[in-house]
């Protein structure tokens, strides 16, 4: 591009902008440089420069070496292990010794159970406590000899972002001391009411927050009053529940603490005083079978009333086999629906957002 021949306006303009480009570049640059504890840059043509890395000086000595892997700062090498996959992690740890701890505790705490035929998928990023291990009692047996390595693995995982699964059983209060704060719960060995009671009681007395709540697997002519009750003592991000969502549950959600996503089977009678207005958090909502339903014909229109007034950004449904073509259908003709009410549908999930 020829040089403007006067200082007009466009060009000083042109420049600043130039000029602001370069020092948000050397700002980041530096940030960078700084954790690996390296000497600042002045300009943006030093980057371009062969600098070794030296190693600094209080730890052992003024030597020059390779920008390899094993040299980076702890922080940003616990922060790159959060985005590893359950197929990576175990080769990772055997390539890096920065990461030998994590496979270390992880076999250490799989070694425990052997009856659950731990993989990784099981144990990374998530990890799953066992769920039945007695198999002539069918409750959760956990000696008190396994506390060390669970309570070690356990912080392990939720220090890198990871779900701490834990089973709704009596047994997990042998080692909930042990557990992190941040947990996540799904169905044991208990199936009654007043037993999903005592353990959500235990929960929020020992000020345990949840990630993800899981019920499911309970006898249906229970009394959930307790359970309702026992929800709002625990912060809990999401809540998924596998069976009709009971009337007094509903009545409840906004009064659990941060609830962000709420999961039921299909949707539900819109109430006269409608719950979901008044969560103030809740942003998603999911549907498990929202296919079994004989017609689409009518549904988005049950949905948004049920939503009406809520904060509610994303509605999702299970994700269909290209081989079932009836509820392809079917869901081809929801979407079109909350298209025409102003919501957008995303990449090829099932997923609606509203504008």
């Amino acid at each position: 591009m020829a040089q403007c021949p006067s200082r007009c306006a466009c060009c000083l303009r042109h420049a600043v902008h130039i000029h602001s480009l370069h020092q948000r570049a050397i700002n980041e640059l530096n940030l960078y440089r700084k954790l690996l504890q390296m000497d600042p840059l002045t300009s943006v043509d030093e980057s371009f420069a062969d600098h070794a890395i030296v190693k600094p000086t209080p730890y052992l000595g003024s030597s020059p070496c390779s920008a390899a892997f094993q040299t980076m700062p702890v922080e940003i090498l616990e922060h790159i292990v959060q985005y590893v996959g359950a197929d990576s992690i175990l080769p990772l740890c055997h390539a890096l010794p920065n990461y030998k701890h994590v496979s270390t505790a992880m076999f250490d705490f799989a070694n425990r159970f052997p009856n659950e035929k731990y993989t990784p998928s099981k144990l990374w990023p998530d990890m799953y406590f066992p769920k039945f291990k007695n198999t002539e009692t069918n409750m959760t047996e956990f000696p008190i000899q396994h506390m060390h390595a669970v309570g070690a693995y356990a912080r392990i995982i939720s220090k890198h972002g990871g779900n701490v699964f834990v089973p709704c059983s009596k047994n997990v209060f042998n080692y909930l001391g042990a557990l992190p704060d941040v947990l996540s719960v799904f169905p044991g060995d208990i199936n009654t009411c007043s037993g999903w009671a005592d353990f959500l009681r235990q929960l929020a007395d020992a000020s345990k927050r949840i990630r993800s709540c899981i019920v499911g697997d309970v006898q249906a002519y229970d009394i959930w009053a307790e359970v309702a009750h026992q929800l709002t003592r625990l912060p809990i991000q999401s809540l998924i529940w596998r069976d009709e969502l009971p009337v007094i549950v509903q009545e409840t959600l906004p009064r659990i603490s941060g609830l962000r996503h709420l999961q039921v089977d299909r949707p539900i009678d819109v109430r006269e005083n409608n719950s979901l207005s008044r969560c103030l958090h809740l942003e998603e909502l999911s549907f498990a079978r929202l296919m079994f339903f004989e017609t689409a014909v009518g549904l988005v229109g049950r949905i948004l009333r049920r939503i009406k007034g809520s904060r509610i950004r994303k509605v999702w449904c299970e994700k269909l086999s290209q081989d079932d073509r009836v509820n392809l259908t079917a869901w081809e003709m929801i979407s079109s629906d909350f298209l025409e009410h102003g919501w957008r549908k995303e990449g090829g999930r099932t997923i609606d957002d509203r504008v």
